[in-house]
Protein backbone atom coordinates (compact mmCIF):
# COMPACT_ATOMS: atom_id res chain seq x y z
CA UNK A 1 0.00 0.00 0.00
CA UNK A 2 3.01 2.33 0.14
CA UNK A 3 2.47 3.02 -3.56
CA UNK A 4 -0.93 4.58 -2.79
CA UNK A 5 0.48 7.23 -0.43
CA UNK A 6 0.70 10.86 -1.44
CA UNK A 7 4.11 12.47 -1.77
CA UNK A 8 3.93 14.04 1.71
CA UNK A 9 2.74 10.78 3.23
CA UNK A 10 5.55 8.94 1.47
CA UNK A 11 8.09 11.37 2.94
CA UNK A 12 6.62 10.82 6.41
CA UNK A 13 6.79 7.05 5.92
CA UNK A 14 10.41 7.29 4.78
CA UNK A 15 11.31 9.49 7.77
CA UNK A 16 9.69 7.15 10.30
CA UNK A 17 11.22 4.09 8.64
CA UNK A 18 14.68 5.65 8.56
CA UNK A 19 14.40 6.51 12.25
CA UNK A 20 13.38 2.93 13.05
CA UNK A 21 16.36 1.71 11.06
CA UNK A 22 18.60 4.13 12.95
CA UNK A 23 17.76 2.69 16.36
CA UNK A 24 17.89 -0.83 14.94
CA UNK A 25 21.46 -0.38 13.72
CA UNK A 26 22.42 1.35 16.95
CA UNK A 27 21.09 -1.33 19.27
CA UNK A 28 22.16 -4.21 17.01
CA UNK A 29 25.73 -3.30 17.87
CA UNK A 30 24.95 -2.41 21.48
CA UNK A 31 23.15 -5.70 22.13
CA UNK A 32 25.52 -7.86 20.12
CA UNK A 33 23.10 -9.07 17.48
CA UNK A 34 19.57 -8.35 18.66
CA UNK A 35 17.08 -6.04 16.96
CA UNK A 36 14.65 -3.41 18.25
CA UNK A 37 12.58 -3.13 15.06
CA UNK A 38 13.26 -6.27 13.00
CA UNK A 39 11.20 -8.85 14.87
CA UNK A 40 11.62 -11.60 12.26
CA UNK A 41 15.32 -11.54 13.09
CA UNK A 42 14.59 -11.73 16.80
CA UNK A 43 12.20 -14.64 16.22
CA UNK A 44 14.96 -16.59 14.47
CA UNK A 45 17.45 -15.59 17.15
CA UNK A 46 15.06 -16.75 19.89
CA UNK A 47 14.44 -20.09 18.18
CA UNK A 48 18.16 -20.72 17.62
CA UNK A 49 19.00 -19.79 21.21
CA UNK A 50 16.33 -22.12 22.57
CA UNK A 51 17.52 -24.97 20.36
CA UNK A 52 21.04 -24.52 21.73
CA UNK A 53 19.79 -24.33 25.29
CA UNK A 54 20.71 -20.67 25.79
CA UNK A 55 17.70 -19.69 27.86
CA UNK A 56 18.93 -16.20 28.73
CA UNK A 57 19.46 -15.28 25.07
CA UNK A 58 16.06 -16.73 24.18
CA UNK A 59 14.43 -14.66 26.93
CA UNK A 60 16.09 -11.44 25.70
CA UNK A 61 14.87 -11.95 22.13
CA UNK A 62 11.40 -13.00 23.29
CA UNK A 63 11.12 -9.96 25.57
CA UNK A 64 12.04 -7.63 22.70
CA UNK A 65 9.28 -9.21 20.61
CA UNK A 66 6.81 -8.85 23.49
CA UNK A 67 7.66 -5.16 23.97
CA UNK A 68 7.29 -4.55 20.23
CA UNK A 69 3.78 -6.04 20.32
CA UNK A 70 2.92 -3.93 23.37
CA UNK A 71 3.97 -0.83 21.41
CA UNK A 72 1.71 -1.85 18.53
CA UNK A 73 -1.18 -2.27 20.97
CA UNK A 74 -0.57 1.12 22.58
CA UNK A 75 -0.59 2.82 19.18
CA UNK A 76 -3.81 0.98 18.27
CA UNK A 77 -5.48 2.21 21.45
CA UNK A 78 -4.22 5.73 20.75
CA UNK A 79 -5.66 5.67 17.22
CA UNK A 80 -9.03 4.47 18.49
CA UNK A 81 -9.33 6.77 21.50
CA UNK A 82 -6.85 9.58 20.76
CA UNK A 83 -7.72 13.31 20.57
CA UNK A 84 -9.88 14.30 17.61
CA UNK A 85 -7.46 17.07 16.71
CA UNK A 86 -5.06 14.36 15.50
CA UNK A 87 -7.67 12.46 13.50
CA UNK A 88 -11.43 12.04 13.88
CA UNK A 89 -12.24 8.49 15.07
CA UNK A 90 -14.65 7.98 12.15
CA UNK A 91 -11.87 8.79 9.72
CA UNK A 92 -9.48 6.47 11.53
CA UNK A 93 -11.67 3.39 11.64
CA UNK A 94 -14.37 3.60 8.97
CA UNK A 95 -12.88 5.44 6.01
CA UNK A 96 -11.26 3.59 3.12
CA UNK A 97 -8.74 6.42 2.84
CA UNK A 98 -5.24 5.78 4.17
CA UNK A 99 -4.20 8.72 6.33
CA UNK A 100 -1.36 9.11 8.85
CA UNK A 101 -2.53 9.02 12.45
CA UNK A 102 -0.95 11.59 14.72
CA UNK A 103 -1.89 9.68 17.87
CA UNK A 104 0.25 6.72 16.80
CA UNK A 105 3.19 8.97 15.98
CA UNK A 106 2.95 10.78 19.32
CA UNK A 107 2.72 7.46 21.13
CA UNK A 108 5.90 6.34 19.37
CA UNK A 109 7.52 9.65 20.25
CA UNK A 110 6.69 9.35 23.97
CA UNK A 111 8.06 5.81 24.05
CA UNK A 112 11.17 6.91 22.16
CA UNK A 113 11.64 9.76 24.64
CA UNK A 114 11.23 7.36 27.55
CA UNK A 115 13.80 5.11 25.91
CA UNK A 116 16.24 8.00 25.62
CA UNK A 117 15.76 8.90 29.27
CA UNK A 118 16.19 5.27 30.30
CA UNK A 119 19.38 4.99 28.24
CA UNK A 120 20.81 8.07 29.98
CA UNK A 121 20.43 6.62 33.49
CA UNK A 122 23.15 3.98 34.06
CA UNK A 123 21.09 1.82 36.40
CA UNK A 124 18.18 1.79 33.91
CA UNK A 125 20.12 1.64 30.63
CA UNK A 126 19.79 -2.17 30.29
CA UNK A 127 16.03 -1.65 29.88
CA UNK A 128 16.36 1.00 27.15
CA UNK A 129 16.31 -1.46 24.21
CA UNK A 130 12.99 -2.88 25.35
CA UNK A 131 11.42 0.57 25.61
CA UNK A 132 12.76 1.49 22.17
CA UNK A 133 11.37 -1.78 20.77
CA UNK A 134 7.91 -0.71 21.95
CA UNK A 135 8.44 2.66 20.22
CA UNK A 136 9.26 1.02 16.89
CA UNK A 137 6.20 -1.17 17.31
CA UNK A 138 4.05 1.91 17.83
CA UNK A 139 5.42 3.50 14.66
CA UNK A 140 3.66 0.82 12.62
CA UNK A 141 0.28 2.20 13.67
CA UNK A 142 0.85 5.38 11.68
CA UNK A 143 -0.82 4.24 8.46
CA UNK A 144 -3.92 2.17 9.18
CA UNK A 145 -7.32 1.63 7.64
CA UNK A 146 -10.22 0.31 9.69
CA UNK A 147 -7.81 -0.62 12.45
CA UNK A 148 -5.52 -2.62 10.13
CA UNK A 149 -1.97 -1.64 9.23
CA UNK A 150 -1.73 -0.73 5.54
CA UNK A 151 1.94 0.30 5.41
CA UNK A 152 4.38 -1.65 7.57
CA UNK A 153 7.19 0.75 8.38
CA UNK A 154 9.65 -1.55 10.13
CA UNK A 155 9.25 -4.92 8.40
CA UNK A 156 10.75 -4.85 4.93
CA UNK A 157 10.24 -8.41 3.68
CA UNK A 158 6.81 -7.53 2.29
CA UNK A 159 8.22 -4.33 0.81
CA UNK A 160 10.96 -6.27 -0.98
CA UNK A 161 8.36 -8.71 -2.36
CA UNK A 162 6.22 -5.84 -3.67
CA UNK A 163 9.34 -4.18 -5.04
CA UNK A 164 10.21 -7.30 -7.03
CA UNK A 165 6.64 -7.76 -8.24
CA UNK A 166 6.41 -4.12 -9.34
CA UNK A 167 9.69 -4.30 -11.22
CA UNK A 168 8.66 -7.54 -12.93
CA UNK A 169 5.34 -6.00 -13.96
CA UNK A 170 7.10 -2.85 -15.18
CA UNK A 171 9.35 -4.96 -17.41
CA UNK A 172 6.66 -7.38 -18.59
CA UNK A 173 4.04 -4.74 -19.30
CA UNK A 174 6.42 -1.88 -20.11
CA UNK A 175 4.40 0.15 -17.63
CA UNK A 176 5.61 3.39 -16.09
CA UNK A 177 2.94 2.99 -13.39
CA UNK A 178 4.55 -0.17 -12.05
CA UNK A 179 7.99 1.38 -12.43
CA UNK A 180 6.83 4.30 -10.27
CA UNK A 181 5.56 1.82 -7.67
CA UNK A 182 8.92 0.06 -7.73
CA UNK A 183 10.70 3.34 -7.04
CA UNK A 184 8.41 4.07 -4.08
CA UNK A 185 9.03 0.68 -2.52
CA UNK A 186 12.75 1.10 -3.20
CA UNK A 187 12.76 4.41 -1.31
CA UNK A 188 11.03 2.80 1.66
CA UNK A 189 13.50 -0.08 1.81
CA UNK A 190 16.45 2.28 1.31
CA UNK A 191 15.22 4.36 4.24
CA UNK A 192 15.61 1.56 6.76
CA UNK A 193 18.91 0.43 5.22
CA UNK A 194 20.45 3.91 5.28
CA UNK A 195 18.95 4.60 8.70
CA UNK A 196 20.56 1.42 10.09
CA UNK A 197 23.92 2.43 8.60
CA UNK A 198 23.72 5.88 10.21
CA UNK A 199 22.60 4.40 13.54
CA UNK A 200 25.50 1.94 13.60
CA UNK A 201 27.95 4.69 12.71
CA UNK A 202 26.48 7.00 15.38
CA UNK A 203 26.87 4.29 18.02
CA UNK A 204 30.51 3.75 17.06
CA UNK A 205 31.16 7.50 17.40
CA UNK A 206 28.86 8.52 20.26
CA UNK A 207 27.89 5.33 22.07
CA UNK A 208 24.47 4.79 23.58
CA UNK A 209 23.83 8.54 23.86
CA UNK A 210 23.28 8.57 20.08
CA UNK A 211 19.74 7.38 20.80
CA UNK A 212 18.92 11.03 21.46
CA UNK A 213 19.38 11.74 17.75
CA UNK A 214 16.46 9.40 17.13
CA UNK A 215 14.44 11.17 19.82
CA UNK A 216 15.06 14.54 18.16
CA UNK A 217 14.10 13.15 14.75
CA UNK A 218 10.92 11.65 16.20
CA UNK A 219 10.08 15.00 17.80
CA UNK A 220 10.36 16.81 14.47
CA UNK A 221 8.30 14.19 12.63
CA UNK A 222 5.51 14.31 15.26
CA UNK A 223 5.37 18.11 15.25
CA UNK A 224 5.36 18.32 11.45
CA UNK A 225 2.57 15.76 11.15
CA UNK A 226 0.47 17.50 13.80
CA UNK A 227 0.92 20.82 12.03
CA UNK A 228 -0.23 19.28 8.74
CA UNK A 229 -3.28 17.67 10.35
CA UNK A 230 -4.28 20.91 12.07
CA UNK A 231 -4.02 22.82 8.78
CA UNK A 232 -6.18 20.22 7.09
CA UNK A 233 -8.83 20.52 9.80
CA UNK A 234 -8.76 24.33 9.59
CA UNK A 235 -9.44 24.15 5.85
CA UNK A 236 -12.47 21.97 6.53
CA UNK A 237 -14.02 24.41 9.00
CA UNK A 238 -16.82 26.58 7.54
CA UNK A 239 -15.72 30.10 6.81
CA UNK A 240 -17.62 32.87 8.65
CA UNK A 241 -20.03 34.71 6.40
CA UNK A 242 -19.47 38.40 5.95
CA UNK A 243 -22.41 40.75 5.78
Amino acid sequence: MAASLSTRQQLLAVGLTANAGFVDGLFFIHLGGYFVSFMSGNSTRAAAALAEGHVQEWFAAALLIFCFVVGVMLASFAVRFGPKRFHPPAESLLSQQVTPHGSAVWTAYLLMLLGGITASIPVLSPYAPFVIASATGAVNGTFTRRGEVTVGLTYMTGTLVKMGQSLASAIALRSSVYLFRFVRYLFLWSAIAVGALLGAWAYVVMGLSSVWLAVVAMTLLAIMLTWRVQRRHERRLPRPQTS
